[in-house]
């Protein structure tokens, strides 16, 4: 099976609303179960949201911090082959340069890459 670091790149053959855009998210969230929670790694600078009903959305919960257990993103580039690493480094940073500031418009290519950032992480490859 391909991993999601091996995809290609879909360019959209339409302009989408910011509606659209944002059902299409809400629907990546409710497939990959993802919650409302972002754990931050303040060592790695990584953040990411937690799994809903998972062991570190219950320590946040718990614990009123969002710096809990060891970084997932760190893991998975640990674990990601050495033929993907440069991809997955590249699309790490991607996500973080893009979504480290809150923003009022989506764009497809935010979504594109919120996307294979969250498939990477929590999909098995």
């Amino acid at each position: 099976m391909l991993s999601i670091l091996e995809s290609k790149y879909v360019a959209p053959e339409r302009p989408y609303s910011q509606n659209e855009l944002r059902e299409t998210r809400e629907r990546l969230y409710k497939r990959l179960r993802l919650g409302n929670h972002m754990v931050c790694h303040a060592e790695c600078n990584h953040f990411y949201l937690v799994k809903q009903n998972g062991r570190k959305e219950r320590e946040i919960i718990e614990s009123g911090n969002n710096d809990v257990g060891n970084c997932s993103v760190c893991w998975k580039l640990s674990k990601t082959p050495d033929n993907l690493f440069d991809r997955a480094n590249d699309l790490v940073n991607s996500y973080v340069n893009t979504f480290k500031n809150e923003f009022q418009f989506m764009t497809y290519d935010d979504l594109d890459l919120e996307t294979v950032f969250y498939k990477w992480l929590y999909e098995r490859h």
